[in-house]
C-alpha cells in the first residue's frame, strides 16, 4: 500500500482525558476513575507506567454511554483479578 492510497481522513483521532471529560460533560477526575474501573475504554500510552498517561476515543466513549455493558478489560485493569488491592 502506498503512502498516497492511505487515506487519513478515516483515522479518528485519540483525545487527551480533559477534552473527552469536556465531551461526556464529567470531571476529568470523574472520568480517569471510570476508566480505571473499566466502565470507558482508556487507551494508556504506556501501559507499564505506574502512573497512566491516558487517551481516549470518542467513539469509543460514545458506544459507553449508548450501550452501558459491564466492566471492560483495559490496561490498567487487565492486570488485576476481581477483589484484589492494587499494590502500594
Amino acid at each position: 500500500m502506498s503512502a498516497s492510497s492511505f487515506a487519513t481522513d478515516t483515522l479518528e483521532p485519540y483525545v487527551s482525558p480533559e477534552v473527552a471529560a469536556k465531551y461526556l460533560g464529567i470531571s476529568r477526575r470523574e472520568l480517569l476513575a471510570h476508566t480505571r474501573s473499566g466502565r470507558f475504554v482508556g487507551h494508556a500510552v504506556d501501559p507499564n507506567a505506574r502512573r497512566k498517561d491516558w487517551r481516549f476515543k470518542i467513539s469509543e466513549l460514545d458506544a459507553a454511554m449508548s450501550h452501558p455493558t459491564p466492566v471492560t478489560q483495559n490496561s490498567y485493569n487487565a492486570k488485576r483479578q476481581p477483589g484484589t488491592r492494587k499494590a502500594s
